[in-house]
């Protein structure tokens, strides 16, 4: 059904009381205390936030750093008594071993009689008979002569024993030494190979030792190496491996293995590819038929060259048969080294020794000791000094090898199983590497404490290791649980507590942002159908009070302004009212006369009443209501604004399409009133802020356009939902909006009882009973 009411307008007086503008005024400054108050729940947000907040963070952060320093605390102290019982286990292992020196310490100063230089051969083999820690015994003489073991010789002996006993041997290798740094200054730095070649050949002529000889060839041969004069090269080489086949050079290593090496290079540059790959292959068996007198790194260094010059001989066309010598190669790669002979002992005492002779070392009856790790494990010598005929100079020396697997053997199974700390405490002997050496179990698990013997054992160490009840991670003890809980507990609370406040805080200020334009808004809104209606009243006043006739038209015009007037005072009305209304509703003042309504004659009265204002701005108004509606319980004149509020939101946010419907039905146990327009829509995005208090959608239109305070939706929501109803926005962006909101029908009984009751329902839901409406 489609109504073509005519509104009635009412008089200028009754449209705009002047004591509104009193109450509006008290209501402004009402809501701007408000925001103010809202301004000051900021600062204290703010103080809050430095005062409660910031203390309990940093304080739940230094109690936590509390306790966790408390725990380190408590495992470095653990930690501590582990190391002080491994120094306590150390030492009395140090005391066990210190006992085993003096039983061959003793054997040996027994052999060592007064006046007796050189004992009998027959009282070593007697020693390492009767004593099981010592697995040889070894005597050598200057100038590196062998006594015992007997048959064992360590160099070419091309002089007579008695040369080598005078102090010329000193002398010798002091020359010797001058002699080695003038050349290698002129090979090094002054890059004179040629006179480096003259320093090195005067070295045999100034000393007598076949070994310096044998150390200066090496040396010229070297030189030659760097000038490319290979065929001179190869000839000193030559007659290195031919003259001084055993001759070793200062760090003990043998000059056999450098003299093959360098020959198989100089054959490589002269192109005689074939005798050099020869010469390799003989360098390899030859390394390792010795290995057991060289050490493992000095192993490694000449087995790393011929690894490295074999690869380049095998693809020269210069050798025949190179898949013979690949397999030769590969089959000696395969060997392992040999563990150390006694052969290597001997050099090792050789060189202590020799050190001294040629420093001239006073004699003096004490053991030292040589150490060091070999490939299948350390080993360890014991040295005592013999003195000259005058008894005050160094003349042999007597090397004692210490059978090392015989003494772990012997005394950790005795001593370890008395060095006890608790139940779960193991101990364990480590060698250098940290490899597990003896132990009662062997550990699965890192150590949490070790310490190194005392000397000449130091290639040994004591390590302390927990059990399985000490490896599992340590549980915390009741009172840190609690503590760690009650942190916990207050950490959750104060951040709950903070994002509470946080987000109560940040609504606050985008509402007292909100209020903020609302007074300016309310400003502007009041400011402008103010200005119209005093000029257009002015404007007839100017008329009236002329000297002459009014005009003709004057009636016309008049009626025209008196039009104008009438519509800004609707405005001015309508603004000024839900100021109001938001005003009690925020006091919870407000109220509602609820009486027995028919909903279409009030709907389309709502509409009638504002089409003219609409339809001055080309608006089309079209209107369905159904003509069955059943009559509601309702407050009319708040239903009115409502539908006054849907209407002017339509008309503001309409841009090119100016057409509204306003259609109401029956749905169920409800009336549904909608009104749609095809304005410019509102984003999902914000529809659901719409209803918000001073939300305002300012998009595409201009605010002055739009005009309003962003109250209207939040008061048609308060209308709605105290009439038990529900209001709610359809909306497509470019396509229009369609308002919904509903009103429920009573139950039958209470139709047939149709008395007016005047009731008063606040801000927070609850009804009351009232005699009238405030005006």
């Amino acid at each position: 059904m489609r109504h073509t009411i005519k509104p009635s307008v009412a008089p200028l007086e009754n449209r705009f009381p002047i004591h509104w503008f009193g109450r509006l005024w008290k209501s402004c400054a009402a809501i701007t205390r408000k925001i103010k108050a809202r301004r000051s729940g900021i600062h204290l947000a703010l103080v809050f936030l430095a005062l409660i907040i910031i203390p309990s963070g940093l304080l739940t952060y230094f109690s936590w750093r509390a306790i966790e320093n408390e725990k380190l605390l408590s495992q470095e102290r653990l930690k501590e008594s582990y190391r002080q019982f491994a120094r306590l286990a150390g030492r009395e292992i140090d005391n066990e071993l210190a006992k085993t020196d003096e039983r061959w310490i003793f054997q040996v100063e027994e052999i060592l009689k007064a006046g007796k230089t050189i004992p009998p051969l027959e009282e070593f083999d007697r020693l390492v008979r009767n004593q099981s820690l010592i697995a040889a015994c070894f005597l050598l003489t200057a100038p590196g002569k062998v006594v015992y073991p007997p048959g064992l010789s360590l160099h070419e002996e091309k002089s007579s024993p008695e040369s080598w006993e005078k102090e010329s041997y000193a002398l010798e290798h002091e020359t010797f030494d001058k002699l080695v740094a003038r050349g290698e200054e002129l090979e090094y730095r002054v890059n004179d190979l040629d006179g480096a070649i003259a320093a090195y050949r005067e070295i045999p002529a100034t000393v007598s030792n076949p070994r310096l000889w044998a150390i200066a060839e090496s040396y010229v041969g070297r030189a030659l190496t760097k000038k490319s004069e290979w065929e001179r090269a190869l000839a000193i080489f030559q007659s290195l491996l031919a003259k001084h086949p055993n001759e070793r050079d200062l760090n003990g290593m043998y000059l056999r293995f450098l003299a093959q090496y360098q020959i198989a290079v100089c054959l490589e540059n002269l192109e005689r590819d074939q005798e050099a790959i020869e010469m390799l292959l003989r360098l390899n068996q030859d390394l390792l038929e010795r290995s057991d007198a060289i050490n493992a790194l000095q192993f490694s260094f000449f087995f790393e060259q011929i690894r490295s010059l074999t690869p380049r001989l095998l693809t020269s066309p210069r050798v025949s048969n190179p898949t013979s010598f690949k397999i030769q190669f590969d089959s000696l790669a395969a060997q392992d080294k040999k563990r150390l002979s006694q052969r290597y002992f001997l050099q090792l005492l050789e060189r202590n020794l020799e050190k001294m002779v040629i420093k001239r070392k006073r004699y003096k009856a004490e053991f030292s000791y040589i150490s060091d790790e070999a490939e299948n494990g350390p080993y360890l010598l014991a040295c005592f000094p013999l003195p000259d005929l005058s008894d005050m100079y160094v003349n042999g020396l007597l090397g004692l090898q210490i059978d090392l697997q015989q003494l772990t053997q012997e005394l950790f199974p005795r001593i370890l199983p008395n060095l006890k700390f608790s139940e779960q405490v193991t101990l364990a002997i480590l060698n250098e590497k940290g490899d597990y050496v003896l132990g009662a179990t062997k550990p699965f698990r890192n150590h949490i404490a070790v310490q190194s013997l005392a000397a000449p054992f130091d290639f040994w160490q004591v390590a302390i290791y927990l059990g399985d009840e000490q490896g599992e991670p340590q549980k915390l003890d009741f009172r840190t649980t609690l503590w760690l809980w009650l942190i916990l507990l207050l950490l959750a609370s104060i951040l709950f507590g903070a994002y509470l406040f946080i987000r109560h805080a940040r609504r606050q200020a985008h509402l007292s942002q909100m209020k903020s334009n609302f007074v300016s808004n309310v400003s502007h809104e009041l400011r402008t159908p103010l200005a119209s209606v005093k000029m257009f009243a002015e404007l007839m006043d100017l008329q009236l009070a002329g000297n002459s006739a009014p005009p003709s038209d004057f009636k016309a015009h008049a009626q025209q302004y008196l039009g104008i007037i009438c519509r800004e005072c609707d405005r001015l009305g309508r603004l000024i009212e839900n100021v109001l209304s938001y005003s009690m509703i925020e006091r919870g003042a407000n109220q509602y006369q609820f009486e027995y309504e028919n909903p279409s004659a009030i709907l389309a009265t709502a509409v009638e009443s504002f089409r003219p204002h609409a339809e001055a701005r080309g608006f089309l108004v079209e209107v369905e209501i159904a003509e069955d509606l059943p009559e509601l319980r309702m407050d009319a004149d708040a239903i009115l604004q409502v539908m006054l509020n849907l209407l002017s939101n339509a008309v503001k946010y309409s841009d090119e399409v100016k057409e509204i419907l306003v259609r109401a039905y029956r749905a169920g146990p409800v009336v549904k009133v909608e009104v749609a327009d095809r304005g410019i829509g509102i984003d999902p995005t914000e529809a659901a802020k719409i209803f918000d208090d001073f939300y305002r959608v300012d998009q595409r239109l201009s605010s002055h356009k739009q005009g309003g305070m962003g109250l209207g939706l939040t008061l048609a929501r308060h209308i709605v939902c105290a009439h038990g109803g529900d209001i709610s926005l359809h909306s497509e962006p470019g396509k229009g909006s369609t308002f919904i909101f509903t009103l429920p029908i009573p139950a039958e009984e209470e139709l047939h009882h149709k008395t007016p009751v005047n009731e008063q329902r606040g801000s927070a839901g609850h009804i009351v009973h009232q005699a009238e409406m405030e005006q």
